[in-house]
């Protein structure tokens, strides 16, 4: 009774534990997703890399039970509505300490989405961070904006023509130019504009803009004179701190090189001293004959002429072994 038991709870939970593994090893994508799985421990799959795309819906993969084996990115590329607010500075909006008074801006209403044969090219633009999508759109299309307005804004004497310009450029009959400046800009089309609505847009008044900008022409020159001479500092502080980092670094590998052979410093004294003392010898022989100057002179060579006597010639000596003459 026990063994039959024990064999039914047995089978019980083997059956269990398979279930469990197979459940474990189903993915689910939702619709308007694309998940992708990049491989911890071998290569292979999109660009050698390891990664695997997936379509919406349930999908088996054999070895999603394994801990730690995958890597899930699931990336959002279907329809999305997202609406942006845009802000466009003027030359003189950074002087002007008025808020958002002398900026331009807008509010702009985006509909897009990432076509599926490019959501690994989208992913790997995201950095394979698929939460981010938003915010790199936003950013690109800020970008597009405030390059548009360097090419239309030539003469701020006349603010509403950038406004009707801006509202030209935003329409949904100029989506195709839109949507090949975006193309160039990131560099792939991983991303595509279905609509864009332009909900506001606000630029500030010509009239009022000129009147506080009449005497900022000055105050910009000096700033800009202002900040070369900083900037000029700076690169010379960087230049000293690297020379005294190179310093430091010598020394210490100067002080490691004396504690583990301490006669080097002999020779290192040897090798400094050396130069001078012969640029010491060249003055001195270069200074002749000059009173109080040290000179040193050839060895005299005189020669001494010996008589049969074993003396020279002024001396009085006889003959080696002779007899000696006597005195008159």
């Amino acid at each position: 009774m026990f063994g039959d038991f024990f064999r039914r709870a047995f089978q019980i939970l083997a059956l269990a534990s398979v279930a469990g593994v197979g459940y474990l090893n189903l993915l689910s994508v939702p619709p308007g997703h694309m998940a992708f799985l990049q491989s911890r421990v071998s290569t292979g799959g999109l660009e050698n890399r390891g990664v695997y795309a997936y379509d919406p819906g349930i999908s088996f993969v054999p070895t999603l039970f394994v801990p730690q084996r995958w890597q899930r990115f699931q990336l959002e590329v279907g329809p999305r509505m997202q609406e942006l607010r845009i802000k466009l500075p003027l030359k003189y909006s950074a002087y002007l300490r008025l808020a958002d008074l002398f900026y331009i801006q807008l509010r702009l209403r985006v509909e897009g989405e990432i076509p599926a044969a490019e959501a690994f090219t989208a992913l790997k633009a995201l950095q394979f961070r698929p939460a981010d999508r938003d915010k790199v759109i936003e950013d690109n299309l800020q970008f597009l904006a405030s390059e548009f307005l360097l090419e239309i804004n030539n003469d701020e004497k006349d603010l509403e023509r950038v406004k009707n310009s801006l509202k030209s450029f935003f329409a949904m009959n100029n989506l195709p130019a839109l949507q090949e400046r975006l193309n160039r800009q990131l560099r792939s089309p991983w991303y595509k504009i279905n609509s864009v609505e332009l909900r506001e847009v606000y630029v500030p008044d010509t009239q009022i803009y000129a009147a506080q900008t009449r005497n900022l022409e000055q105050v910009a020159n000096a700033d800009r004179r202002a900040l070369l001479v900083q900037i000029e500092k700076e690169a010379e502080l960087a230049a000293e701190r690297k020379r005294n980092l190179e310093d430091i670094a010598k020394a210490e590998k100067m002080s490691a090189l004396i504690a583990e052979n301490p006669d080097i410093i002999e020779y290192y004294k040897i090798d400094k001293i050396a130069p001078r003392a012969g640029n010491v010898i060249l003055e001195v022989a270069g200074r002749g004959n000059r009173r109080g100057d040290i000179v040193i002179g050839p060895a005299t060579d005189k020669k001494t002429i010996r008589g049969k006597d074993g003396k020279s010639e002024d001396s009085e000596g006889g003959e080696i072994g002779g007899e000696e003459k006597p005195r008159r």
